[in-house]
């Protein structure tokens, strides 16, 4: 699970219970090409075109890219957000095995631009994102 809480760009982010804000406002088919141009743009070199974590640079670390087509399904969007936006180094226990060379993308990213690509991996990886009420009920369908 996420920490119930973080700092984004100097703000506090309530995350336990969030939902993906992007999914309920304007064009879902927008948000997905603005992600799926984010994405290509910084996250193909390390995670691939499929992304299973084998892209041109992954090779190089250790931990490898994480492989995201079997990974999504068992996690919230708040999750991926927090993952996406605090990046790898210095995760705090609870990040563990996270804890990897992805960069921290809040200094680079905005929070919707974040949302944007997360929209766009669920919908590469042909999965639906764990919701808060399946998550609170133990996970299994």
């Amino acid at each position: 699970a996420p920490p119930s809480r973080i700092t984004f760009r100097g703000e506090s982010m309530v995350l336990g219970g969030l939902e993906n804000p992007l999914r309920s406002e304007g064009s879902i088919e927008e948000h997905y090409e603005t992600g799926k141009t984010l994405y290509y743009r910084n996250c193909l070199p390390c995670h691939g075109d499929a992304l299973a974590g084998a892209g041109h640079y992954a090779h190089g670390f250790n931990p490898a890219p994480i492989d995201l087509t079997n990974t999504l399904k068992d996690l919230t969007e708040s999750f991926v957000f927090w993952r996406i936006a605090k990046g790898g180094p210095g995760l705090p226990v609870e990040g563990t095995p996270w804890n990897s060379a992805m960069p921290v993308w809040e200094d680079f990213l905005t929070e919707d631009e974040i949302w944007a690509v997360i929209i766009f991996l669920y919908e590469q990886a042909g999965v639906s994102p764990r919701t808060w009420e399946h998550a609170a009920a133990g996970g299994a369908e």
